[in-house]
């Protein structure tokens, strides 16, 4: 992972038809790993969801000041019907089973397990600047690589 001031990488998905929920944060967001680069050593899982906007997640820090630009790392999301749970190197670090969508216009809930309740799509970027890891500053070193070795995706297949 790379890490400085304003460093932002992220994996993550958003909805194939995000106006179903009446559009972002409604239709949801799954955060699988987002890192700020002020903090090398800590990721966060988060879900984003509902009508006002509502984000609930968890972070996990490596031990013994590790940070994640030191060795590759397994991230893990597991997301099935009712809950999500996140993990960093098989460690267990959050797991969520509530959450809602409405209308703006509605006081009323959608039913199930709505926003995420279809087909996503998974997103990887390195962002630099931002409202949450702040900008650049003269520490912030130049280039940056977030670099991936693989990526699995699965699908439950229920007997």
């Amino acid at each position: 992972m790379p890490e400085g001031h304003g460093i932002w990488p992220a994996i993550w998905m958003m909805p194939e038809d995000m106006e179903k929920y009446t559009g972002w944060p409604a239709c949801g967001e799954i955060d699988i790993m987002e890192l700020i680069g002020h903090q090398p050593g800590t990721v966060y899982g988060t879900l984003h969801y509902g009508m006002p906007h509502t984000y609930t997640g968890e972070n996990y820090t490596l031990p013994e000041a590790k940070k994640f630009s030191d060795d590759f790392h397994v991230f893990t999301l597991d997301w099935e019907p009712g809950e999500f749970r996140w993990y960093v190197d098989d460690i267990l670090y959050a797991r969520r089973t509530e959450w809602f969508s409405k209308a703006l216009e509605s006081e009323e809930q959608q039913p199930g397990f709505a926003p995420f309740d279809r087909e996503f799509y998974l997103q990887l970027n390195l962002a630099v600047g931002g409202k949450w890891p702040g900008y650049p500053d003269e520490t912030t070193q130049f280039p940056q690589r977030m670099t991936v070795d693989y990526i699995k995706v699965y699908e439950r297949v229920d007997k």
